[in-house]
């Protein structure tokens, strides 16, 4: 239902798309800036057209729909198109935060490099939780039992021999300051933060979780447990994690650029999380990457530095460009349903 104009994004800024529901921010998000810009990504192409889109796997979907748009530029500036949902992270309770975010990896690799653990012929593999070795083999790592139950939901309870720590009683005296595999996972980012405050790498990542307010997640939590808003911030940290230059980029002075793309990140968030969201989407612009967010939450839309709004309304109605530029130029607009909520609530947050 997109009504054929052109529309700018700002590089290396926040990027704010809204409008009523139905307007065409997701069709114009996922379904054409999304594969257009992976396929300029892929082919190094700075002014991409609909047929060399169209010719590739990633636009199956358009294909039926014939020339989507005319041309998309500068788009191959990017490393990558990364899109961020509120989809679960891990689907079994062998996914956990710490190893999500690669936090896991460095934890094991200090453990493999203690004295003890080397005289005993251990190394970086023999912590993990979904080895032979070290593991608990009564619950094969997952510190739970899962009970089939026929025509019901299945059942899981806390292993008996291990208790949920997921270790066998092997690692149990190999610590690192006192803390054995099985503590480490059982802490909670915050706790971790102040624990690895000697190790650079753990301590920026276990304080990038604090500062968005997962702090209180232990690095051992199974994935499936936490909510859409946990999920979706986790995945940012991780992102953020990655897009942190490392010594030889800083010594190279390169400076990588991805897309990111967000939908409503916003859902379900208390308003001191909803904070800590735009703190790290900031965060991500600061480090030189370009946000893309749809929203109708008023706290984001107001700290856009490019807001787009789609319209008037939603399906055959809409899909018109109403307004693409600054906050403060939206308000002018005759057209705009969203100019006079925004201008209340910007009057009522002064």
């Amino acid at each position: 239902n997109l009504k054929g104009f052109d529309v700018k994004l700002a590089r290396a800024r926040l990027n704010v798309l809204c409008g009523v529901s139905g307007a065409g921010k997701s069709t114009f998000i996922h379904d054409l800036l999304k594969p257009a810009a992976q396929v300029a990504i892929e082919t190094e192409s700075s002014r991409l057209g609909p047929r060399e889109l169209l010719k590739h796997p990633r636009a199956a979907h358009l294909r039926p729909s014939g020339s989507p748009f005319k041309s998309l530029r500068n788009a191959h500036f990017f490393r990558t198109v990364v899109e961020i949902d509120q989809s679960p992270i891990g689907k079994t309770p062998r996914s956990t935060p710490a190893t999500y975010t690669g936090i896991f990896d460095l934890i094991r690799d200090c453990f493999g490099m203690l004295p003890e653990a080397k005289r005993r012929g251990l190394d970086a593999s023999s912590f993990s939780f979904n080895t032979k070795g070290g593991r608990c083999e009564t619950c094969g790592g997952a510190g739970e039992i899962k009970h089939e139950m026929g025509f019901m939901a299945d059942a899981r309870t806390t292993c008996e021999v291990c208790h949920g720590k997921r270790y066998g009683v092997e690692l149990a005296d190999i610590r690192w300051r006192g803390k054995n595999i099985a503590d480490v996972l059982a802490m909670s980012f915050e706790e971790a933060a102040a624990f690895f405050d000697f190790h650079d790498r753990l301590k920026s990542l276990c304080g990038l979780m604090v500062e968005t307010g997962l702090g209180y997640l232990t690095l051992g939590q199974p994935s499936p447990t936490l909510s859409g808003g946990e999920a979706q911030r986790l995945q940012l940290v991780t992102e953020l994690a990655k897009g942190l230059p490392s010594w030889k980029d800083k010594t190279r002075a390169r400076v990588f650029e991805n897309l990111y793309l967000l939908e409503e990140p916003t859902i379900g968030l208390h308003p001191s999380d909803c904070e800590r969201l735009l703190n790290l989407l900031h965060r991500l612009v600061d480090q030189g990457h370009t946000v893309v967010v749809i929203e109708h939450n008023f706290d984001v839309i107001a700290e856009a530095d490019w807001l787009i709004e789609l319209g008037p309304e939603g399906g055959e109605k809409g899909g018109r460009l109403l307004h693409q530029g600054s906050v403060a130029e939206l308000l002018k607009i005759k057209e705009s349903p969203t100019a006079p909520f925004l201008k209340r609530f910007l009057t009522h947050a002064r």
